[in-house]
């Protein structure tokens, strides 16, 4: 097998609280192919954006109690890596962000040109009238009219879909090989977040950019996504290629989330489906399955011991001692489709 351009391999993220210590990451995996976008998705409070941040280190230092697994870019362990060469060597510069929110990530008080040529500056060295040049092209691409007043734009001059775009541009600004994406959807109408999504491809095609796309909209995940991560708290629980994940979902959870999502042909006033239950409590971790106090298909064994993702099909990976089969999941239905609920499991 070739090597990934990013691979996570049991990572582990603990953080002290004044509550205690909160087990927020408990052994994740990831793998992302040069040119690829990979979907991490599930409930508010998973672990998706714990998780991006990580592989960027750019988590509260002081609050970490445990820290451990590996993130490998190109082959090369971020983890052993010292906060300024993360900073000269890696963020930015081969791997870059977009947060979730611009208004908050943007710097109010400074101009749009500054906050975009300040990163080609420092990484690639360009005097001020090429890098200038470059922030001029970066909003070409990105579709800014009017790029050369918006470099002398503070940032609440501009609307939600434009800031969403500067963020975009300055990620890209030092031609990072993979993007982080973290809810870069959120708060703006449908028409704007099409057209993030479109570029988004567009950029992909033009730069074989990697893409990890967080996100808890499993419709945009499906349709934007070439492989899928299912989180839940903490935990990978269903993995594999988007298609196949949503098409079959066979981990109780992936099939509950996806009935919950609103769906524009059921008539006004329809009450829309939830999971049963909450999540649990992340400073006092359940043994056996993280999700079994709602999951309708819950075993004796699932209290005691917890599931391992393993190979289902050869298509996809579970974390589940009672998986849907294939008879309980129609692979004609897809993403959307009306079912009844999964059976409750008999205790062994």
């Amino acid at each position: 097998m070739t090597t990934p351009l990013l691979e996570v391999s049991g990572l582990e993220m603990h953080f002290r609280t004044a509550r205690g210590v909160a087990k927020v990451i408990n052994g994740v995996d990831l793998r992302i192919e040069k040119g690829q976008v990979h979907g991490l998705v599930g409930e508010s409070g998973s672990g998706k954006s714990v998780t991006a941040r990580s592989i960027l280190g750019i988590l509260p230092q002081r609050a970490i109690e445990h820290r451990a697994g590996e993130i490998r870019y190109n082959g090369r362990d971020l983890t052993g890596l010292s906060e300024k060469q993360l900073r000269q060597d890696i963020r930015g510069r081969q791997i870059a962000m977009v947060f979730q929110d611009p208004m908050t990530a943007l710097n109010p008080v400074m101009r749009i040109g500054r906050q975009l040529m300040l990163p080609i500056r420092q990484h690639q060295g360009l005097p001020r009238k090429e890098a200038r040049a470059k922030a001029l092209s970066l909003l070409g691409q990105v579709g800014i009219p009017d790029p050369e007043s918006r470099l002398r734009s503070f940032p609440h001059e501009l609307s939600g879909g434009q800031r969403q775009r500067i963020m975009i541009a300055i990620a890209l600004a030092c031609d990072p090989f993979l993007l982080i994406a973290d809810e870069p959807t959120t708060a703006l109408d449908v028409t704007v977040q099409a057209q993030i999504l479109d570029l988004f491809d567009q950029l992909r095609k033009e730069r074989d950019l990697a893409i990890l796309l967080v996100s808890h909209d499993l419709g945009l995940i499906a349709e934007r996504c070439d492989e899928v991560s299912v989180m839940y708290a903490g935990e990978v629980v269903e993995r594999g290629r988007a298609s196949e994940v949503f098409e079959h979902r066979r981990h109780p959870y992936t099939w509950l989330l996806e009935g919950a999502r609103p769906r524009l042909e059921d008539p006004p006033h329809t009450r829309l489906n939830t999971i049963g239950g909450r999540p649990p409590n992340l400073l006092e971790r359940p043994s056996g399955c993280a999700f079994r106090d709602r999951c309708p298909r819950v075993l004796e064994i699932c209290g005691s011991v917890r599931p391992l993702l393993s190979a289902v099909d050869g298509t996809s990976s579970i974390a589940c001692h009672n998986p849907m089969s294939a008879v309980e999941v129609d692979p004609g239905a897809g993403i959307g489709a009306q079912q009844s609920a999964p059976v409750r499991g008999t205790p062994a």
